[in-house]
């Protein structure tokens, strides 16, 4: 984590310096394409200053009154983050429909040069940030890519421009790259729903739990499993384990093949196991044991 805090510090500071880079550029090249995309950089400053804080944030110990700790503020500021992301595409399209009715004239050679910069540092950004599980890295690593894209969206109309005098290829290059960016954002905003519905995570299926559950020795069945997502990492399941009259010590070792059972093939962290007793004709409530 000492990492990835380190990466999105430097990542921050040499975005913001590209953003104003590409905001001077375009001004001084009258290029819309550029001035376009300092606004694009400018959403990446924002989504990485949001990933930052929303993991600084998560950090925090559990207390009495946040009692799995502060990990769903990942799933918020990811859900922010694909909300973003679209905003950014449809920001895209409408330029894109406005260049295409109205092409501006540019100085080609300095668009070239500062989109060149641009995409060297979002190129090492998305390096650093690719491979990463974690909701919120991963809307920061959209925001990265879509920037890197248009970098190259608008390198590419640098050079006609500079051969062709055509300008008609970026804003339909635009169109592709906010495309991209939708279909990404989608993905990421229905992650976070799932999550934040308290869907079962998309590797965990009930039945396929509760049948290797049954596979235990001294469990006898399995029924009310609920499976959930605190964050994007870190799963839950709670369940009632039917099993034969055994004295309190004995659970222990019931517990802890659950636990590691639970936890090598599903990576499902916390368990919260209530037994109940097969035997018993009047169930009185068994006892609940949580890991």
């Amino acid at each position: 984590m000492d990492t990835i805090n380190k990466n999105l510090k430097i990542a921050i500071i040499l975005t913001t310096l590209i953003f104003f880079l590409e905001l001077a550029g375009g001004i001084l090249s009258n290029s819309l394409a550029l001035l376009s995309d300092s606004a694009h950089v400018l959403m990446d400053v924002v989504a990485l200053l949001l990933t930052y804080g929303a993991i600084r944030i998560s950090e925090r110990p559990s207390n009495s009154n946040m009692t799995f700790g502060y990990h769903r503020f990942e799933i918020f500021a990811a859900l922010i983050n694909g909300l973003t992301i679209i905003g950014i595409a449809i920001f895209i399209f409408y330029e894109a429909y406005d260049r295409i009715l109205d092409p501006p004239a540019v100085k080609g050679q300095e668009v070239l040069v500062i989109a060149l910069i641009g995409l060297a540092v979002n190129a090492w950004v998305a390096v650093k940030l690719h491979g990463h599980h974690d909701l919120n890295i991963k809307g920061a690593y959209l925001h990265v890519i879509g920037d890197a894209l248009a970098s190259i969206a608008v390198i590419a109309g640098a050079v006609v421009i500079i051969f062709t005098g055509r300008t008609i290829v970026d804003p339909l290059l635009g169109i592709l790259i906010g495309a991209m960016l939708l279909y990404g954002a989608f993905k990421l905003i229905l992650g976070s729903a799932r999550i934040l519905l308290e869907f079962a995570p998309q590797h965990v299926d009930a039945d396929s739990l509760t049948k290797v559950m049954m596979k235990i020795e001294g469990v006898k069945g399995v029924h009310d499993i609920h499976i959930w997502s605190i964050c994007s990492h870190i799963h839950a399941m709670s369940a009632h384990v039917l099993v034969d009259r055994i004295h309190v010590e004995q659970t222990e070792i019931l517990i802890n093949n659950i636990r590691k059972m639970v936890k090598d093939e599903f990576q499902i962290f916390h368990t919260t196991l209530q037994f109940e007793c097969a035997e018993c004709d009047l169930y009185d409530g068994g006892f609940e044991i949580h890991h």
